[in-house]
């Protein structure tokens, strides 16, 4: 499909000087580099639902039922207290 597109001239010319250095056409330059954002996005967004849902799970897991009450240095660090 062909289509027109206003691309900053700083851009263009760092896409062209890739595709030159590359020996690839801009339109690959250009093709691979939109495939790259679109699969990321889509692949960023299951990664993060699936972290996001595994921390929850995880702090519910862990989640107190009763209070613990003020705990000293040592009761933190579980060390044993010597007096």
């Amino acid at each position: 499909m062909r289509t027109t597109l206003e691309i900053p001239d700083s851009l263009f010319k760092k896409a062209k000087l890739k595709a030159v250095h590359e020996g690839l056409a801009l339109k690959d330059i250009i093709n691979r580099a939109l495939e790259r954002e679109l699969v990321s996005t889509d692949d960023d967004t299951k990664t993060r639902r699936t972290r996001a849902g595994r921390l929850f799970a995880a702090l519910d897991q862990a989640r107190n039922t009763a209070p613990v009450g003020r705990l000293n240095r040592d009761e933190i660090y579980d060390r044993p207290v010597l007096r």
